[in-house]
């Protein structure tokens, strides 16, 4: 999260000074080729889209992780532990709207873009598109 937060503010800031990351338009397309419009809300990692007359809410999580490496004996002592903690661009997100089956949605993001999939319960499947400038 931190590196689509950090992207977003690099493309931000210099379009617009000091702002925050701005919301991304985004698009679910069916298989039927139609178009469902949405927002990608950065700065509280939630996401916005109306499909067929629902709206769906919901929030994304981005993958991060932790990395330990062990300590190595260096002459009498051991060198210490090295903590590192990664984030990636990789992102999960859960909607929901009432009446209406929830969708999964897994995407990868790059600055203001992103590209993936969402899916309901019984396996129809909206490609996910975000561009932003």
């Amino acid at each position: 999260m931190a590196r689509f937060l950090i992207a977003l503010s690099a493309c931000a800031l210099a379009l617009a000074g000091c702002a925050a990351p701005q919301p991304l338009p985004i698009q679910l397309v069916d298989p039927a080729a139609k178009a469902h419009r949405g927002t990608l809300f950065p700065d509280g990692q939630r996401i916005e889209v109306a499909v067929d007359g629902l709206k769906y809410g919901g929030f994304y999580i981005v993958a991060t992780g932790i990395g330990i490496s062990h300590p190595m004996m260096v002459g009498p002592y051991f060198a210490p532990d090295t903590v590192t903690t990664y984030t990636s661009n990789q992102a999960r997100a859960h909607l929901a709207a009432e009446g209406g089956p929830p969708l999964s949605c897994e995407f990868l993001f790059d600055g203001p873009r992103a590209v993936g999939e969402c899916r309901t319960p019984a396996g129809a499947v909206y490609q996910f598109v975000a561009e932003g400038k």
